[in-house]
């Protein structure tokens, strides 16, 4: 009995040497990026009967006068830095944005566009689950637990003005498109010659 103890004792796993990030550390990264006003991440176990889910959560709340800018690479990033928290291994990844007056950010199309299928929470709270990790195609675009940390989506998140100006540059360009009076109704005219 002694032996088989032994054996058993000798077949356990050496700790990883890549832990994943902690929570913390992830909570740091987001709080960095510029327009993140506050940023938690949590991983919470309970039990359904026999079954364990563990939803590994970040909420990201906006400074006052930002905006997302680029929906697609901010959701991309939350989900592939939730994956790298290496504290507990999640069963679903849970994102919520808010803008600084607490109204949520839709980040669900740009989830879809990036090629993850996320559920929708509520209506009035409209965050968005990656579940069935283990699972394709899932499994195969988050790799292996815990993930690298991913980079951060630079100008994903932009100041509310830098919006305002590129929508006054678009106005003010197809005013002036449509107020130059046509050439010639012959594309050949505008050649080089």
């Amino acid at each position: 009995m002694a032996v088989a103890l032994i054996s058993l004792a000798g077949c356990t796993a050496a700790p990883s040497t890549d832990t994943g990030l902690s929570a913390a550390g992830a909570e740091k990264l987001l709080n960095d990026i510029a327009g993140v006003e506050n940023a938690t991440v949590r991983s919470r176990t309970t039990l359904d009967g026999f079954t364990q889910h563990v939803p590994t959560t970040v909420k990201v709340h906006l400074r006052s006068g930002h905006t997302v800018h680029d929906d697609a690479r901010l959701a991309d990033y939350l989900i592939r830095l939730l994956w790298s928290v290496g504290e507990v291994r999640p069963t679903e990844l849970v994102v919520s944005v808010s803008s600084s007056d607490g109204s949520m950010i839709r980040l669900v199309d740009g989830a879809t566009a990036t090629g993850w299928e996320p559920i929708i929470g509520s209506r009035d709270a409209p965050v968005f689950v990656v579940h069935r990790l283990g699972d394709e195609p899932v499994k195969s675009k988050l790799g292996p637990w815990p993930g690298p940390v991913p980079s951060p989506p630079l100008d994903a998140i932009r100041p509310l003005e830098d919006d305002a100006s590129a929508q006054r540059s678009r106005s003010a360009n197809a005013w002036i498109a449509a107020s130059i009076p046509s050439v010639s109704k012959d594309p050949s005219a505008l050649r080089m010659k």
